[in-house]
């Protein structure tokens, strides 16, 4: 009996109960297999929808689950991925792929006739699933209280999960056969490609059955293969990948000859809900291929990186599907158990546009959404670029009509718009729809090629890669097109702009600047010669290496992408002439194309703009010494800080990010550095508070304080410790106590000074001061100055200002 037998009964109750429910099940414990086509054959459900991560895995579970039905897929039971779409009227349950199923709901979003979503494997948690989660949550919130959702998965997060959608959760602890675990370590983790042939060998030797070996990608599957070459007659070597035709993976996945062992080579492509025949050997590497998106170049780089506890779990499942099995992992115990719980998800870590565009289209914002984990400020703002930038959002952010086409287009929103702007150029530009089919073909299909896309697709053209070959014709069907004798590549530029706007380059001294900023590394094999690239792939340790691109120049795209030109003029001091630069400019997003001496007057608000751009490089350094406005800088920023609720947050930071709104209109009127140098910002300071706020900083944080002798004393603040009172001791006989500032919030130290005005004595209990040390003091002054006033109670005596002696 499988694990998930034991607790079906419990788990139908609670589907019939909870609008959701988790299912934690280990691996083989039958949950992606035989629960939902048990849940169909009973009857419970009318049309289940159930969500697999992965394409391999939702074929192979379609495939098996209509083979015990004794059906082909698209009776009883349906397939939905991308290029393939097996449904018909009579199928009643359906496996689909992430992307299909938000689409499912963004073209219906009350899901009519479908009454149970299945979201297995749901611990990956890809950007994907967590949209069509949120989506499908609203649906049942908003239109389908009838709709049930399971969230399923062997290493689930379950109490946060549990909390965050108050739910029920079903565990089943029993596993289908026991799995040994094997702790290989090394000595030098830098070379653990190295330690995996050997690794693979002694598995075999000690092991018997066919094994399965969990690498990062294709570039240690090839080295690994290699080193297996001396294997016995009865090994066979195969590779599985999700860029794999499907006749090969299946291949690869189907059981070995008899009489014969299989060692599969692997990426997590195997990880979840997949059997192969045969396995009960599992080698880890514990490496995983991840993509991390990196805001600033807006590249999103693959890196390898060590999995998950949960992920290692869910590899060494892979063995105990059929018989017992064993795992060998690559590394000691202790370095195991220092990995991470669960894999960070895929949302804080990658590009969003995908998921924004997606949710405008549903008609709600990011924040709106139930979404476990929200992404950062910097993503959207980055995200919400790269849209408007593609068209898809407007300058207010709203949906335009092409970025509604655009997500309903079935694929990449970059490619996506280069295909239909290439369709629309069409009549006017024969030949650049044609174009575009083959560089789609090219880019997806993922093969090694030439750095310049213009030699790479003559080079396809000629002597087409089979998987090229593949995804052309995939591409040339769909959009009704046919093959070309002559390819053209007249409008490549173009089309790479309107795919990648934010990766047009402009050569600039020893690399590129992109239009967003960026900056990516001079190429040394490629475009001696050319100004600009539209840079197709890019990407590297830092994401700023150019892998696959072709020149421009402005001219080819501008008619076409005039939104992304902009003619503004730049006002700015230059500090290494003195001088301000006035220029009227053509900017491409980050990128200056044109600029020339403005033909247009210098104004006061440019001028004043120029002004606060060099203050807020300079910050307050940049005026000369004035302590009074220096001091009230120091006051407000105390008051700030000690009476919050007094006071708005002041600090010198603030100032400067915030400055165009203090002091911008008090520089319209300088007009030369060093009038700038000697402005007192005085005024322009103080206008940050009103009118009590100010009255009440001069009373809590004086910038003076009467003493006993007449004399107003200044008080000296600093950010950091007790402000200071500098005072001739004979002008304070009389004062009692230590003056109390900002309601005893901020300590007064006060220095008493000899009648030459030396330090005699740094004190903040002047009270105690008289009663204690002053005696001390008393004697040593009447004997050093004699002709001054001495007092033996200077508590009580009076005060004096002047230099000459005064009788008692």
């Amino acid at each position: 009996m499988l694990p998930v037998q034991e607790i079906y009964q419990q788990l139908v109750t609670t589907l019939q109960s909870d609008p959701i429910t988790l299912l934690q099940a280990p691996p083989g414990a039958g949950k992606s297999t035989w629960l939902p086509l048990q849940l169909m054959r009973d009857g419970h459900f009318k049309h289940i929808v159930m969500l697999e991560p992965r394409r391999l895995a939702a074929r192979n579970i379609a495939n098996y689950l209509a083979q015990c039905q004794n059906e082909t897929v698209g009776q009883s039971v349906g397939l939905r991925i991308r290029q393939e779409t097996k449904v018909s009227v009579n199928t009643r349950l359906e496996i689909v792929t992430e992307g299909m199923l938000t689409r499912m709901l963004q073209n219906d979003p009350e899901l009519s006739g479908v009454d149970l979503l299945i979201f297995d494997e749901f611990h990956e948690r890809s950007i994907a699933a967590d949209t069509a989660l949120a989506f499908a949550l609203e649906s049942q919130a908003a239109l389908r209280d009838d709709l049930t959702i399971l969230l399923m998965s062997a290493t689930l997060d379950s109490e946060r999960y549990q909390q965050f959608f108050d739910c029920s959760i079903i565990s089943s602890h029993g596993r289908s056969f026991p799995i040994d675990e094997i702790y290989i370590p090394i000595k030098d983790e830098s070379r653990w490609l190295d330690a995996m042939a050997s690794i693979i060998k002694q598995a075999l030797v000690e092991q018997t059955g066919s094994a399965l070996v969990f690498l990062p990608g294709q570039y240690e599957i090839n080295r690994v293969q290699q080193a297996l070459s001396d294997l016995p007659a009865n090994c066979h070597v195969v590779t599985l990948f999700g860029e794999q035709d499907k006749a090969s993976q299946q291949a690869s996945i189907a059981p070995a000859a008899k009489g014969t062992r299989k060692v599969v080579l692997t990426t997590n492509v195997a990880e979840t809900s997949l059997t192969i025949e045969g396995i009960r050997i599992v080698v880890d590497s514990g490496k995983r291929r991840a993509a991390s998106f990196n805001l600033k170049t807006g590249v999103t780089e693959l890196t390898t990186q060590s999995i998950s506890r949960s992920s290692a779990i869910q590899r060494a499942g892979r063995a105990g599907r059929i018989e017992p099995g064993v795992v060998y992992r690559l590394g000691s115990k202790q370095t195991f158990e220092r990995r991470n719980s669960h894999d960070a998800p895929e949302i804080l870590s990658a590009d969003i546009s995908q998921l924004l565009l997606e949710a405008k289209f549903w008609g709600a914002e990011l924040t709106d959404l139930s979404l476990l984990d929200s992404p950062t400020a910097q993503q959207i703002q980055q995200a919400t670029k790269l849209l408007q930038m593609l068209e898809a959002l407007d300058n207010n952010n709203k949906l335009t009509p092409l970025g509604t086409r655009m997500l309903s287009f079935g694929a990449d929103i970059r490619l996506a718009h280069m295909l239909m702007k290439a369709q629309q150029l069409e009549p006017q530009m024969p030949g650049i729809y044609t174009l575009a089919a083959y560089l789609i073909a090219l880019l997806e299909s993922r093969i090694s090629h030439a750095a310049d896309l213009s030699l790479a697709l003559h080079s396809q053209h000629a002597r087409p890669h089979p998987v090229f070959k593949q995804q052309l014709k995939f591409w040339l069907k769909r959009l009704k097109l046919t093959e070309v004798r002559e390819l053209q590549t007249t409008y490549l530029a173009l089309l790479v702009a309107f795919a990648f706007p934010d990766r047009l380059a402009k050569k600039r001294g020893n690399g590129y600047l992109l239009t967003n900023g960026a900056g990516a590394e001079l190429n040394n094999e490629h475009w001696h010669n050319e100004d600009y690239l539209a840079i197709a792939s890019m990407g590297g340790q830092k994401g700023s290496r150019i892998f696959a691109a072709v020149a421009f120049t402005p001219a080819e795209i501008e008619d076409e992408l005039t939104h992304l030109f902009t003619a503004q003029t730049r006002c700015e001091f230059d500090e290494k002439t003195g001088r301000f630069i006035h220029q009227d400019e053509v900017k491409l997003g980050a990128i200056t194309v044109t600029s020339q001496p403005s033909k247009h007057p210098l104004d006061k608000s440019e001028r004043a703009k120029a002004w606060l751009t060099l203050f807020q490089k300079q910050g307050f350094e940049l005026f000369n010494e004035q302590s009074d406005s220096e001091q009230l800088l120091i006051r407000m920023c105390l008051a700030s800080n000690l009476m919050p609720e007094q006071f708005p947050v002041i600090t010198k930071q603030s100032l400067i990010d915030d400055a165009q709104l203090w002091l911008g209109a008090f520089l319209e009127d300088i007009k030369t550095l060093e009038q700038l140098k000697k402005f007192n910002y005085f005024n322009a300071l103080q206008s940050c508070f009103n009118w009590q706020q100010q009255n009440a900083l001069n009373d809590l944080f004086p910038l003076r304080v009467s003493v006993p002798s007449g004399s107003n004393i200044r008080i000296e603040y600093q950010l950091d410790g007790p402000a200071k009172l500098s005072v001739r001791m004979q002008e304070v006989y009389g004062m009692i106590s230590t003056p109390i500032l900002a309601q005893g919030k901020l300590p007064l130290l006060m220095e008493l000074l000899s009648p030459a005005r030396r330090p005699l004595q740094l004190t903040q209990d002047l009270a105690g001061f008289w009663q204690t040390s002053y005696r001390e003091v008393q004697k040593e002054m009447k004997g050093r100055y004699p002709k001054h006033f001495w007092p033996d109670n200077p508590a009580t005596s009076v005060a004096t200002s002047k230099v000459k002696s005064k009788s008692e």
